[in-house]
């Protein structure tokens, strides 16, 4: 009962906000946006030198229908413009949004069928908003994996054996027709694989795909997939993949865009706390073509228009913005390493990761469980790394620490790691795939970094791999989190050379 009377207060909330935002856009809406900080200028960040040609391959990522007009539709139309080949992969049909199957199908008691049929509605609307930018229905892919559930597929349901269960439409497999692999099950591997295929099959120039940094679950763990499955392919020395470049956009992150309007004079910047934490940004410059075919690509998904007009039509600027994030070479120590117990030499680590200042009261409140930065270093037989809280670790938190680790053979492995003050270290391995506690790993507190020693040949001699650290407070909440890094330890093969991040040539 309580959880309907819950239910019922949401939904009068949603409409309330709908109403408010449902009217028609008018001329005047441009120039009254909410009175905070915006960019009539973006000078600070900079444009890109790189122009599109009709020798490019754009694949275009996104976790549900929209992220990819939000993100890159006035670069997709520019694509199109200039004679690209231009492939958008759509991770979820975007079925698992309660507020809008609610508010689309007028009732409180949504069934698994009013999400499919949810979804359904919003592929449709994916197909409207691609001839907006240029694009036919056949360049639009759907994988069909579960909203809402794709950071548990890169998680706990990678296994197919066990596939995982979506609370929305009761399914195991995608229930739509228009499906890139019909029957495949909800488990991580298959995420994997699809992603794989798409990509050989493409080849691409330039991939764009979620920024790691985005808050959204779905986002992060769709640009997870994409980072693993093209340094799988990069270790298989597909061709392509020596000249790639990876572009990042950010969809979700605190409040952002801003100003939360429509204001297509403006340029988008960084939320402030991700500029600063680095590693950079470029912008692409999009024409009022572009701009305007964005525009009306964003209005065709009328269903989250209804919902969340202003803050969609927020993307609408005179720029997009790329995140730059070139994979991580540790630097490699001369002598015998660094020892556990010696803060000095700890505290010399570069810092090679600076997690965003800010954050909600519980960060504020909780600087045990806030990450600050990851250092990372090593020598001819270790890895170290070091995690810096904001305060010293406590002994009721959690300090969590994964690798998803790549190998030359083109296995993939997970090390998943728990630290608890003041030095016990445990794998939580529950996956085949996962790794034990490797021989001779160590960990302990020195003031307020947590130092994890790992020997490289208990590892296996990773290649390279994507490294997430996490913390968990004495309630069992998590509270922090870094986004997923690739970090190389050697060359992926010989003569290869890694995808490019980059906007200039």
């Amino acid at each position: 009962m309580l959880r309907r009377v819950l239910e019922t207060a949401a939904l009068i909330t949603v409409l309330a906000l709908a109403a408010q935002s449902v009217r028609p856009l008018r001329a005047m809406d441009q120039i009254s946006p909410p009175a905070v900080l915006a960019a009539a200028s973006n000078d600070s960040i900079s444009a890109a030198a790189f122009r599109l040609t009709r020798n490019d391959s754009l694949v275009v990522f996104g976790a549900h229908p929209d992220d990819e007009v939000l993100g890159a539709g006035g670069l997709i139309h520019a694509a199109i413009a200039a004679g690209a080949r231009v492939r958008i992969v759509t991770f979820t049909n975007g079925d698992g949004y309660v507020e809008g199957v609610d508010v689309g199908f007028h009732t409180l008691f949504s069934t698994p069928n009013r999400f499919i049929e949810y979804g359904q509605r919003r592929q449709q609307e994916a197909f409207a908003a691609a001839g907006r930018i240029g694009l036919s229905p056949a360049q639009v892919t759907f994988l069909g994996y579960p909203d809402r559930g794709l950071a548990v597929l890169w998680g706990s349901a990678w296994d197919c054996r066990h596939p995982y269960t979506s609370p929305y439409t009761r399914r195991t497999l995608s229930p739509y027709t228009l499906t890139y692999r019909p029957g495949a099950r909800y488990c991580g591997e298959n995420v994997l694989e699809d992603v794989e295929r798409v990509l050989r099959q493409e080849r691409p120039t330039i991939i764009v795909t979620h920024h790691p940094a985005d808050t959204h679950r779905d986002h992060w763990a769709a640009g997870a997939f994409v980072a693993a499955a093209l340094e799988q392919l990069t270790l298989r020395q597909e061709p392509w993949t020596k000249t790639v470049r990876v572009w990042h956009y950010l969809v979700h992150h605190g409040i952002w865009p801003r100003p939360g309007a429509y204001a297509p004079d403006l340029y988008l910047t960084p939320p402030p706390e991700l500029a600063a934490a680095g590693p950079g940004w470029a912008q692409y410059p999009i024409g009022r073509a572009d701009e305007d075919a964005k525009r009306l690509a964003i209005l065709e998904y009328r269903s989250q228009v209804h919902l969340m007009r202003a803050y969609m039509l927020s993307f609408v600027r005179r720029n997009e913005l790329y995140g730059l994030r070139p994979h991580i070479l540790p630097p490699r120590l001369e002598g015998e390493g660094v020892a556990p117990a010696t803060p000095e030499a700890w505290a010399r680590l570069p810092l090679l990761i600076r997690m965003p200042s800010g954050g909600s009261v519980l960060h504020a409140t909780e600087g045990s469980a806030k990450l600050d930065s990851v250092a990372l270093a090593r020598d001819s037989t270790r890895l170290y790394v070091a995690l810096r809280l904001r305060n010293p670790p406590m002994r009721e938190a959690q300090y969590r620490l994964e690798l998803r680790l790549f190998y030359r053979d083109g296995h993939m492995a997970r090390l998943p790691l728990v630290f608890r003050v003041p030095r016990s270290l445990t794998s939580r391995g529950t996956l085949p795939q996962d790794l034990p506690l490797p021989a001779g790993a160590a960990a302990r507190t020195v003031g307020s970094r947590i130092c994890v020693v790992l020997p490289l040949a208990s590892l296996g001699d990773p290649v390279s791999f994507l490294l997430q650290a996490a913390t968990v407070d004495p309630l069992r909440t998590p509270v922090d989190r870094s986004p997923w890094i690739l970090v190389r330890l050697a060359v992926p093969a010989p003569g290869a050379a890694a995808p490019r991040s980059g906007l200039r040539e």
